[in-house]
């Protein structure tokens, strides 16, 4: 198919090109397009190129037409910025210069959280906790090179569940978040502290091979909102402890890296940084792993 499409290029632009000064002679070499569209009537061959090499916005066109005087012109033209919106289908121009989005699904992840690097007592994994994100509500990407790879902004959210698994629980005690045992013959039913996040990723993205991509870059994280819930009963009766002051770390970090095939993905995020202000509760951080779908 590539050589019968080689083939349909190279005849017209032969025989339009005799008439062509071979001083103007120039070399375009153009890898992996995504849609090569020829146009031929009697006096004129035009080429457009779209797409270089996993660089969707590139965008190239040729015409020569056939006369005494030969003419010949060309456009190469790529867009280095892109601005995306999430949930929406990429539309583009002819010229890949700009595009806008309509309704769709996508740029979402779920997964399980740990908490990791904790104090005593905190017994937080990945049996009970979990996280679901969106972190690409809005997004600017940035393709600087014609390898594949491309910078990317964004802003979302987070939404991350610290969940207990022994019979320890969070408690408020006085100002402060502290770790503690039920009260004895409690029916235990669930401890928790849950943590939600604005978030500004910043990301490297490189293209593996075909449709496999490989993302690496930290997030940042404006922690907006936390409380805590902790629930069980005494003798039939149900208790629950509830606060929404319990004194997150304002800002924090995650390192993350996703590679994803076509359209879902495995993401893995680590933060170096605690979850809780440690003068007022007890330290831990956060790691947690899944799926993304629709990036």
């Amino acid at each position: 198919m590539k050589k019968i499409l080689l083939l349909l290029i190279a005849f017209p632009v032969i025989t339009f090109a005799r008439g062509y000064n071979e001083n103007n002679d120039t070399t375009i070499v153009i890898n992996k397009p995504e849609q090569v569209t020829v146009n031929q009537d009697n006096s004129k061959l035009s080429i457009e190129v779209k797409g270089n090499n996993g660089n969707t916005d590139y965008y190239y066109k040729t015409e020569m037409r056939s006369s005494e005087d030969a003419f010949f012109s060309s456009e190469e033209s790529f867009d280095d910025w892109n601005f995306k919106v999430p949930f929406l289908k990429n539309k583009k121009d002819r010229n890949h210069r700009c595009h806008y989005d309509s309704p769709s699904l996508g740029n979402f992840g779920v997964g399980l959280v740990n908490a990791v690097s904790a104090a005593p007592g905190v017994d937080v994994d990945m049996a009970a906790s979990y996280e679901f994100m969106i972190d690409h509500l809005i997004s600017w990407e940035y393709n600087p090179w014609r390898n594949g790879s491309s910078l990317s902004i964004g802003f979302g959210f987070d939404w991350r569940n610290y969940r207990m698994t022994s019979k320890n629980m969070f408690f408020k005690d006085n100002n402060n978040i502290a770790i503690g045992a039920y009260p004895e013959n409690a029916d235990v039913q669930f401890s928790r502290i849950k943590v939600f996040s604005l978030t500004v990723p910043l990301t490297y993205t490189q293209h593996i091979y075909d449709k496999v991509y490989l993302s690496l870059g930290p997030v940042i994280n404006f922690n907006t909102h936390a409380s805590l819930k902790t629930r069980y009963k005494i003798d039939g009766e149900k208790v629950k402890d509830t606060d929404n002051n319990v004194h997150q770390s304002p800002i924090t970090v995650d390192l993350m890296a996703n590679l994803r095939f076509k359209s879902v993905g495995l993401y893995f995020k680590y933060s170096p940084t605690n979850v809780l202000d440690t003068d007022y509760a007890p330290k831990f951080k956060s790691m947690s792993a899944g799926l993304t779908f629709f990036y």
